[in-house]
């Protein structure tokens, strides 16, 4: 959740266009490249679960220059292959906030940003990161105030091309706005069911949905309850690896969250489980994917300086042959 939700920024950040072209964060790598695939001879087979990471990074609220700090450094641990970002901020005229954070880190990057005539900063906004080559499929304004973009991944076998949809809603956060939530969710999965090819492995979602697992947005997205006469199903990494605590990714052992929580809600004490990856269903696609392990990270502070007021997700899913 932002600091700030100014009506200015409810505007700002639907105020960023369609951009066909992913660039690439790597240092002196041609913006063009993100859209060139391997060729057969150089393709080679992916022997180990693809990690897919969930990150809101807070966009450039302080201390800036060292949480993006710690970031980076959690970030290369971590590893992954393919990031969705929430909350990543973009200045015109200067690089977006994951071109930064990535430099040098060879990803392929795409911000909801790029390439739109953009005038005024935007903090609530998406970004995608990814080791392969990626290619825009869409950017998705929502009906609750939500923006998700998809892209297609060109990722080894077995996982193969898949599409990846990173998602945030700059005024769904609100308590009282499940509404809103309802609306997004029911949008965001049509128009997955719409872009990604069911003959192929599974969609994977990651975002900041500002909802816990009992909302009914959530119970929609995890196929539990119908919503505006439509069902779906896609699997809650963090269930399908089995896991049994609660997975809280906005808590107050965080301090910026405990400020945010006193200041806002009036409350000391606060925990909610609000990330989430989720894996497109067997129902719905052919590609078979499995959910090996999903924890909380990004959750380690250096002294006073989080990396952002929220804890990341990471997965491992296999492709399965």
């Amino acid at each position: 959740m932002s600091r700030s939700l100014s009506i200015a920024a409810l505007l700002l950040v639907f105020s960023c266009g369609h951009w066909p072209r992913a660039v690439r964060a790597a240092e002196g790598a041609p913006a063009d490249s993100s859209n060139s695939a391997p060729s057969p001879a150089q393709e080679v087979r992916l022997s180990r679960p693809l990690r897919v990471l969930t990150a809101n990074i807070y966009n450039r609220t302080e201390p800036y220059v060292e949480r993006m700090k710690l970031m980076r450094q959690q970030l290369s641990k971590l590893d992954p292959d393919v990031i969705g970002f929430q909350e990543a901020a973009w200045r015109p005229g200067a690089d977006h906030q994951v071109k930064q954070l990535l430099e040098g880190m060879s990803y392929f990057i795409d911000h909801q940003c790029d390439g739109a005539k953009v005038t005024q900063p935007t903090d609530v906004a998406v970004a995608v990161a990814s080791r392969w080559p990626i290619s825009r499929r869409g950017l998705w304004t929502l009906p609750g105030s939500g923006v998700a973009l998809a892209v297609e991944v060109a990722a080894p076998p077995p996982v193969g091309r898949f599409l990846f949809v990173s998602t945030v809603g700059a005024a769904r956060w609100p308590f009282d706005a499940e509404a809103n939530r309802e609306r997004d969710a029911v949008a965001m999965d049509k128009m997955i069911r719409q872009t990604a090819s069911p003959h192929g492995f599974p969609a994977i979602v990651a975002g900041d949905f500002d909802a816990t697992p009992d909302s009914a947005c959530m119970r929609f997205l995890t196929g539990l309850q119908s919503l505006a006469g439509a069902s779906t199903h896609y699997w809650d990494a963090w269930q399908a690896a089995g896991n049994r605590g609660p997975g809280y990714t906005w808590s107050t052992e965080n301090h910026y969250v405990r400020e945010l929580a006193d200041r806002i809600f009036h409350l000391s004490e606060h925990h909610r489980r609000i990330d989430y990856i989720l894996v497109g269903s067997p129902h719905h696609y052919r590609g078979r994917a499995r959910v090996v392990s999903c924890r909380v990270a990004l959750n380690e502070p250096a002294g006073n300086v989080w990396p952002s007021d929220h804890f990341g997700v990471l997965a491992e899913v296999a492709g399965l042959p």
